[in-house]
């Protein structure tokens, strides 16, 4: 079982503690036994039949969230469904003792909507025990990648932090995410393009799957040129693959002569220029040929004329 299916469990149980099988109030001391931190962190949390209800201004989102663009049409969607029918879906938090906050682990985007919609309070599912960082990412990553809400970017930063936390390969991630291989090294990949063509993919101009054939050619200077080229003629994966292939191809194959020059033992020099230079011994041979019989020919034609 992976991580990410542990987790899951975990949260499972956690969800079913503050859905009912676990009575909030009865978690803390009675109000004259409450310390100061207790009584800080409960006040203004009503219990509700399935969830907590949680005032908004006691909710702040994971500064180490890996989501950092919302697409403000799916946005105002959201907004729209909340006033309609309100927060159908519990957000998922966490108690940070140092900020005093609720800390969400999913759902951020629900409690921006929910602002906008101007609700005062959302239902929350209580977060019981320490997250680590590696498991809080894990948990957001798994919700922003079945949303497809991350942007490509920002999901390969996220893998890159999280193999650095963990010390995972990238085959390791994708084990441990249930996600192809080839996702995760097509994703890293677009971390090592130059920051402009970073910005063609954060800005929807140029599609990670076509980034990541410009990221296949190894100068810097190339990849921009290409991309540039790209986003202005509007290749496909399939013609950015073509392009990189033939300089690929053009690069590792063996220069070909354009002019070569042959010195005869009596020092005079022969230089053979064009298609024949290109295409070797055997070329050569049959342009002497050639020309030994257009000379022969001029010969016969003076000798006939005199």
């Amino acid at each position: 079982m992976g991580k990410l299916d542990e987790l899951r469990r975990g949260a499972g149980g956690n969800a079913a503690e503050s859905m009912g099988s676990r009575d909030l109030q009865a978690a803390a001391p009675g109000p004259a036994g409450r310390s100061t931190v207790e009584r800080t962190r409960y006040q203004g949390v009503e219990r509700l039949k399935g969830a907590n209800e949680i005032p908004v201004e006691r909710l702040t989102r994971d500064p180490s969230q890996p989501r950092e663009v919302f697409d403000e049409a799916a946005l105002q969607e959201l907004v729209e469904s909340i006033e309609g029918l309100g927060v159908l879906q519990p957000i998922r938090v966490r108690w940070d003792e140092e900020l005093a906050m609720y800390v969400i682990i999913a759902g951020e985007r629900r409690l921006r909507a929910a602002k906008m919609a101007g609700l005062k309070s959302v239902p929350c599912v209580i977060q019981d025990g320490e997250l680590t960082e590696s498991q809080r990412l894990i948990e957001q990553l798994a919700e922003n990648i079945i949303r497809a809400d991350l942007q490509p970017i920002e999901q390969a930063k996220a893998f890159r932090r999280l193999m650095d936390l963990n010390g995972w390969s990238a085959r390791q991630l994708a084990r441990e995410m249930h996600i192809a291989d080839a996702n995760v090294v097509r994703a890293l990949a677009l971390l090592e393009l130059p920051g402009g063509v970073q910005v063609h993919v954060e800005a929807g101009r140029l599609a990670p799957s076509v980034a990541y054939e410009v990221s296949r050619l190894d100068s810097p200077e190339e990849q921009a040129t290409l991309a540039e080229r790209i986003v202005a003629e509007k290749l496909t994966r399939d013609q950015a693959a073509d392009v990189v292939k033939a300089r690929k191809a053009g690069r590792t194959a063996p220069a070909r002569p354009t002019r070569r020059v042959f010195t005869l033992p009596d020092g005079h020099k022969v230089t053979i220029e064009g298609p024949a230079a290109e295409g070797g011994d055997e070329a050569v041979a049959e342009l002497l040929a050639k020309v030994r019989k257009q000379v022969l020919g001029a010969i016969r034609n003076r000798g006939e004329a005199a």
